[in-house]
């Protein structure tokens, strides 16, 4: 079970260094985004403070159409990591791919942190809430493709530069694709739980806390 185990998680992150390297730019992201939402003028932090209660009083009212929130949210999932996985076949494509990351933390840190000078103490459930079932999954999947575009990005430039015959594309492209499949079945399973679980414990949340 222990060899099962470590066998699949040296094939979904097979590089500590690369691994530790996009890691570090997601946090790095999260982090800016985090600080950003505190360092915005109030008039700013007063309108995010707005689309916040707005979007949270719609999911208690019920006012969410959870099949156009599904279908939202599969689209921008499937495109983001589409969008990834193309620039990765491309050795220009990983400065745009490490950028993406960033992007992805920053706005995850700031969608955190919003939470939380909304609701204060409270907001740190419905963080937890929109970390775990929003947004956990998605950040998994953006993980797993930059860490493998990066690779075939490397491998490429390896054959091109330095000529290494030892390194066979061909084979890595065929596990890049199926990692590509994997996490676009993983992208559905997080769309479902943003559209349909998420909302149906925030309005948990808010009749127990807010």
């Amino acid at each position: 079970m222990i060899n099962k185990f470590n066998k699949i998680k040296s094939i979904i992150f097979p590089s500590k260094k690369i691994n530790f390297f996009v890691i570090a730019i997601l946090f790095l992201g999260v982090t800016s985004g985090a600080i950003f939402s505190n360092i915005i003028d109030l008039n700013d932090k007063n309108l995010v403070i707005d689309k916040i209660q707005l979007f949270i009083s719609n999911i208690d009212k019920g006012e969410i159409n959870s099949l156009l929130a599904f279908k939202n949210s599969i689209i921008t999932n499937l495109s983001y990591s589409l969008i990834i996985w193309v620039l990765g076949l491309t050795i220009i494509g990983i400065i745009f791919n490490i950028f993406l990351l960033y992007i992805k933390g920053f706005i995850f840190g700031f969608s955190l942190s919003a939470f939380i000078i909304t609701y204060s103490y409270k907001g740190i459930t419905l963080s937890l809430l929109y970390t775990v079932f929003g947004q956990l999954l998605n950040l998994i999947v953006i993980i797993i493709l930059t860490i493998y575009s990066i690779m075939f990005t490397i491998n490429l430039l390896k054959q091109i530069v330095k000529n290494k015959q030892s390194i066979n594309l061909l084979k890595f492209f065929k596990n890049y694709s199926l990692i590509f499949l994997i996490t676009i079945i993983i992208s559905l399973l997080s769309s479902v739980s943003e559209a349909f679980l998420f909302p149906t414990l925030i309005k948990l949340i808010i009749k127990l806390f807010i």
